[in-house]
């Protein structure tokens, strides 16, 4: 964390505010134990975990400024989807969308945003709606094809 990405300083700020942040060092030759109890098997990692400790999300390996903030601001966002709360998970998407809008992470996001939309409202147009920016703006991405069912919902 000492170089790259992680000496911007939106990236330091982002960490400082948003999470409580550990740093380890890393042995490829004797693992260390965190790195055996979160199965670290690459450097960097970065883990996302809530309040009681379970992991959410995992970045692995170097990535540009703004793609890491947006990976940063999806784990945030996933640690509310899977505790269900979903305006909160819905505000975290639409941030991630908003500020990255070319990030690797911003299709997840889009993706992401529609399922938390349906389970919080049980309106599936946010599935479809869904759909539709991830095919018209990432029509080769992985996220869209793993949206394509939601193209039968009517809007």
């Amino acid at each position: 964390m000492n170089t790259g990405p992680y000496l911007d300083e939106k990236v330091q700020k982002f960490i400082e505010e948003q999470f409580i942040p550990l740093k380890s060092q890393c042995f490829w030759d004797r693992p260390t134990d965190l790195m055996k109890r979160f199965d670290i098997k690459w450097t960097p990692t970065f883990l996302i975990h809530d309040s009681e400790g379970k992991e959410h999300h995992r970045v692995v390996g170097y990535v540009p400024a703004d793609d890491f903030l947006s990976q940063l601001g999806l784990g945030k966002g996933k640690v509310f989807f899977n505790t269900e709360r979903f305006a909160e998970a819905i505000a975290q998407f639409q941030t991630v969308i908003e500020q990255h809008p070319n990030a690797g992470a911003t299709p997840e996001a889009i993706f992401f945003l529609g399922v938390a939309g349906y389970k919080h409202t049980h309106d599936p147009k946010a599935l479809r709606r869904a759909w539709d920016t991830l095919s018209s703006k990432y029509p080769q991405n992985e996220w869209t094809r793993r949206a394509e069912a939601y193209s039968e919902i009517p809007l």
